[in-house]
């Protein structure tokens, strides 16, 4: 009996593995902790299926996503160290099937000219990040699974 326990827990095990490799992996890179988990708390309450990482700076988030290479990098604009702008391009070099969405607070008209576009998926005003981002994370997740 203990022995098809025991085996009953690898399979899980395993299984729970597996579900991880499939799964996506979502790196949020702010330094404001409040505004960091309210946007993890906003993604988990959203069901979006995907392992949720966080970094408290641009040097910790550029050494994380090269690290475990996620799908998806939720980017503030301006961080302390190296800016979000700066950890992007490095993120992007390293990673570069990694989609990364640019979260700012200042008015989208004013950063954008300040980026390549290249790095950047999207631009998601903070305040606007309610109704934009479960929509942009979700496409850009499909779109990754499909490839």
């Amino acid at each position: 009996m203990p022995l098809c326990l025991s085996r009953r827990k690898q399979l899980i095990s395993l299984m729970a593995r597996e579900e991880r490799k499939i799964m996506a992996t979502i790196l949020i890179i702010e330094d404001h902790k409040d505004f960091r988990q309210a946007v993890r708390h906003f993604l988990e309450v959203s069901n979006i299926k995907a392992e949720l990482l966080e970094a408290s700076s641009g040097e910790e988030g550029v050494l994380l996503a090269k690290r475990v290479k996620p799908q998806l990098v939720l980017m503030d604009f301006w961080l302390r160290g190296i800016n979000g702008v700066e950890a992007a391009t490095q993120i992007k070099a390293s990673v570069p099937e990694c989609s990364i969405i640019l979260l700012t607070m200042f008015d989208l008209k004013d950063v954008q000219p300040l980026v390549n576009k290249e790095v950047f998926k999207e631009f998601i005003s903070k305040s606007d990040l309610c109704e934009k981002l479960i929509p942009s994370v979700n496409k850009i997740l499909n779109a990754a699974v499909k490839t």
